[in-house]
């Protein structure tokens, strides 16, 4: 994985990196706002085998990134997906499971978990974490079949996990390795070989968990239950008679649907609709349109930027914030120019995108209102500080 010129075999943010004799380095200087990729060229990786030689600061953060996507959407070369930590200085991350821009701690180190298949944690076993000293070279192990993930430092196993969430787990994705925000840091890479194995397995569905299995707090508290960073993809999509249609994943965002464009959306799984219409524009009873088409119906009204209160853009996250597989959403206005507005607050605060581009996404999904994107803006600003 190390041969050659650096450009040769990985992609991303370069020039954090430089490749001497064998040995991949990343540095940081403490300015880094973002956490930061690269991502090797090879083919995506399905069941296999890593080996790597890693040394970090003492004060360093980084990551083997494997079973990942890279996610230009979210920001320049950033990936989502599994990672194997590396955090010398806190022995419960260092070799643990994480999920970069998805569900975050999976298995702390020293951890046996199963995440069942609504994507609650389970702890069946655990220990006292192993220690290992930062600025010395040690050797990391993964291991991945199926959808049972293993991680090891110096042959000490750190990380063993069992995915069982359908809507949650990747069973396919690229490799790369990470430079972490936070002080001055420096992390080396050596002797890194990935081996693919084959025939892959296909996951288990099912898994008894033991009566006595501790149930894993989400990381930020339980608020965060079954959340994941609101990340999906931003792609066009249609629904008959209705404008300016797009969805990202359980989220759907549109103009004003038709009674046809409803029935569409319920079919495709939609259970609640939310429009940002504001009456007195109305010529017809719109919660009775929804009703009539068998889907939750919820009004938050505004008509322009002076009536865009942070009360009601909260309130509209929320709402979204509840949108999962099961109980997908639709998000409206007359021609998706309010829904833009709130797309760029609810994308940064839930998505953790950048700003920059949660704006290019609300100008895409039909913002053209400057006003409106200001609101979003200093709404988001206030909430960052």
């Amino acid at each position: 994985m190390l041969e050659g010129n650096l450009a040769d075999s990985w992609e991303g943010s370069l020039n954090d990196w430089t490749l001497e004799n064998g040995v991949l380095i990343g540095t940081t200087d403490g300015s880094v706002k973002v956490n930061r990729f690269i991502t090797s060229k090879i083919a995506p990786v399905e069941d296999f085998e890593l080996e790597i030689d890693v040394w970090v600061s003492a004060r360093g953060n980084s990551g083997i990134q494997y079973r990942s996507e890279v996610r230009e959407d979210l920001g320049p070369n950033v990936m989502v997906g599994y990672q194997c930590d590396v955090v010398a200085a806190t022995p419960k991350y260092n070799g643990m499971l994480y999920e970069e821009r998805g569900r975050r701690i999976l298995c702390h180190t020293a951890e046996k978990v199963v995440t069942d298949a609504d994507g609650q944690g389970w702890v069946v076993e655990s220990s006292e974490p192993p220690k290992f000293a930062p600025e010395a070279w040690h050797r990391y192990k993964v291991r991945v079949v199926g959808n049972h993930h293993q991680h090891w430092i110096d042959g000490q196993k750190t990380a063993e996990h069992f995915d069982l969430d359908p809507n949650g787990r990747s069973l396919s994705g690229r490799i790369g390795v990470q430079v972490h925000v936070g002080p001055p840091m420096e992390i080396r890479y050596r002797n890194f070989f990935v081996k693919r194995l084959t025939p892959t397995t296909p996951p288990s569905d099912s898994m008894e968990i033991p009566a006595d299995a501790k149930k894993i707090v989400p990381q930020g508290g339980w608020k965060n239950a079954g959340k994941r960073d609101a990340n999906h993809k931003l792609v066009k999509a249609e629904l008959p008679g209705t404008r300016k249609v797009h969805r990202a994943g359980p989220i759907w965002l549109a103009g004003q649907p038709t009674a046809e464009g409803l029935a569409a959306a319920k079919k495709a799984g939609v259970k609640r609709v939310i429009t940002l219409r504001s009456e007195r524009e109305l010529d017809f009873d719109d919660e009775a349109l929804v009703k009539n088409a068998g889907l939750e119906f919820h009004a938050i009204r505004f008509g322009g930027h002076q009536q865009l209160t942070d009360e009601k853009i909260h309130a509209v996250c929320q709402l979204l914030q509840a949108a999962d597989p099961d109980n997908q959403a639709l998000l409206h206005c007359a021609s998706a120019n309010r829904v833009g507005a709130i797309w760029i607050a609810y994308r940064v605060l839930d998505g953790r995108q950048t700003l920059e581009n949660a704006i290019q996404e609300g100008k895409q999904v039909g913002l053209l209102d400057p006003d409106l994107e200001k609101a979003a803006v200093e709404y988001v600003k206030q909430r960052k500080r």
